[in-house]
């Protein structure tokens, strides 16, 4: 499947040992990235839960990595604390077992934290709906 972004946003790229879970609404996107078990953000993400890209950003990302593209980094942890909860696949499931088999349960609950901080999602583009792997 290949995901559909805005075209004037550079294409995200998803953590390695981990992956991003992107939505369009209007005319930004937002992406959450989120690590396998056994991994963690190699910087403190707790009150950052998404990147965005879109006309307010100047169809770049917010992240806090120099680049541009990359907007988190999993490295190997035993203690998932950095993050928000959500931010991590489940225990029994990595993001390539999540993208077989659940992917709209991500979305299903990105689209809620969204909507939870003031997100007005009634412009939400289902067709751009992905969950991306980081390789």
């Amino acid at each position: 499947k290949v995901c559909k972004h805005l075209p004037q946003c550079p294409q995200p790229i998803a953590p390695k040992n981990g992956g991003i879970v992107c939505i369009t609404i209007g005319s930004t996107e937002y992406c959450k990235p989120m690590c396998n078990k056994g991994y963690d953000f190699s910087f403190l993400r707790r009150s950052r839960l998404y990147e965005t890209c879109g006309s307010t950003t100047e169809f770049t990302w917010t992240t806090q990595l120099t680049g541009g593209q990359t907007l988190a980094v999993c490295e190997p942890s035993e203690r998932a604390v950095s993050g928000a909860e959500s931010a991590y696949f489940p225990d029994n499931s990595s993001c390539l077992h999540t993208l077989a088999y659940r992917e709209s349960e991500q979305i299903e609950t990105f689209l809620g934290e969204l909507a939870k901080q003031g997100i007005d999602t009634f412009n939400h583009d289902k067709e751009a709906d992905c969950l991306i792997c980081g390789y």
